[in-house]
């Protein structure tokens, strides 16, 4: 197979009706790119016969590479392997070792006996490859007709994003006859808008052909992507690497990663390496800080406690916040927040509290302190410092926001030199 075209067919009512956001093709058109296989088409369709069969014949057309997803379940809607067996004229026969895979599965989960319709997904298409699926019960399939690889995987995103890197992409890899190696690099950055962060780049980035360059918004920032190929991976390394350099230069105060580097990530390493630990203590945010720091495995070994503090009685009991500061400052304010971080410090006797207190929305805003004011917190031994800030976005954006500035703001803090250092 030498394609590097690919068809992202993504199957299902609940995608149509926008009951379910499509992150599937986006997932599955990444790791294509990351084998240097371009997805050139996506097609969504829900679950009827004649509406899959043409989203195949269309992808048929485009690209030798097809990669589906949905309608492998047990349900009497899941008609894709079905659908699509019969477009390439095979037969279907139940396949005894899936059936005995499928029904351990189910013992393993306490049940005593596999519900019968879950037999449709030991159902094999006539010569179909069959990856196994080490979260679900749906193997992914592949179907080859000619050149035509046709690839069918399991609906539910974590099942999907399993079968990828574990199956998929592997078969790819060792399938492909390709003459170039392809490199992707993602700069991470917070804190700068694209349109900023563009400008300012683009005195080095502007003109580039190769690699290409793409911006990236997300909730928590601008990635920055580069894609570049070549004969060897020393060629494609020095050419990132030289783009990498002129970046550095110019925006380095706000790039916080690479790649698949997160904040909370970033975090805890710097918060492990200088062996230190952390308390926070939150109202806006409702523990989305403690979510994301406790994501990261080993989190254990720095993070202590968190705690939500998002009635103001609840700032009393448990930080010993001053209510006459609340009644003559209200709840966000600088001094609030400052005595949140504090109150947390000394509660848990930590190196290190973070604190958020704000106004998310839609509602409980004022001229004064309109939605999206934001006072983070920061408290240490060498003092307390408070930042605020005016995100704009429904609430779940402005929380999302608070968190990465939060998380930044430690991570601005300890890798400040003249104050921490190995």
């Amino acid at each position: 197979m030498t394609s590097d075209r690919a068809v992202v067919i993504t199957i299902g009512n609940e995608i149509l009706s926008g009951k379910t956001v499509n992150t599937n093709a986006s997932y599955i058109s990444k790791k294509l790119g990351e084998t240097g296989i371009k997805t050139v088409r996506s097609i969504s369709v829900g679950d009827e016969r004649l509406d899959i069969q043409w989203a195949v014949k269309e992808a048929c057309s485009s690209a030798d590479i097809i990669i589906c997803t949905g309608g492998l379940g047990p349900t009497w809607d899941d008609i894709s392997k079905r659908t699509v067996s019969e477009y390439f004229g095979r037969s279907i026969k139940l396949d005894r070792e899936q059936l005995r895979i499928v029904e351990e599965k189910f013992r393993a989960l306490g049940y005593e006996k596999m519900p019968e319709n879950n037999i449709t997904q030991a159902e094999i298409p006539e010569g179909a490859v069959v990856f196994p699926n080490s979260r679900g019960t749906a193997p992914g399939l592949l179907i080859i007709d000619g050149s035509t690889h046709f690839f069918m995987l399991p609906g539910v995103p974590s099942e999907m994003k399993g079968l990828m890197p574990e199956q998929i992409i592997p078969y790819l890899q060792k399938t492909l006859q390709k003459q170039e190696i392809f490199l992707f690099r993602t700069i991470r950055t917070t804190g700068i808008n694209e349109s900023l962060l563009a400008e300012l780049l683009h005195p080095v980035l502007g003109n580039l052909d190769d690699p290409e360059v793409a911006f990236l918004p997300n909730p928590y920032g601008v990635d920055v992507g580069l894609t570049t190929k070549g004969k060897n991976n020393e060629e494609i390394l020095q050419k990132v690497r030289r783009i990498e350099e002129d970046i550095l230069k110019i925006v380095s105060k706000y790039i916080y990663g690479y790649d698949d580097d997160t904040m909370e990530s970033i975090v805890g390493f710097l918060l492990k390496k200088l062996d230190l630990s952390l308390s926070t203590a939150e109202s806006c945010t409702g523990g989305l800080i403690g979510d994301r720091i406790t994501a990261v495995p080993g989190s254990s070994e720095y993070f202590d406690r968190g705690v939500i503090t998002y009635s103001n009685q609840s700032k009393i009991d448990l930080l010993d916040v001053d209510p006459s500061t609340l009644e003559e400052k209200g709840a966000v304010s600088e001094e609030i927040a400052r005595q949140m971080a504090e109150g947390i410090r000394k509660k848990s006797g930590c190196d290190i509290s973070i604190a958020t207190t704000g106004i998310a929305g839609p509602s409980g805003g004022s001229p004064e302190k309109p939605v999206g004011l934001v006072y983070i917190a920061l408290a240490d031994k060498f003092g307390t410092v408070v930042h605020k800030l005016h995100f704009r976005g429904e609430r779940t954006r402005i929380k999302q926001q608070t968190t990465q500035a939060a998380l930044n703001l430690i991570r601005l803090r300890l890798n400040d030199k003249n104050l921490y250092s190995d």
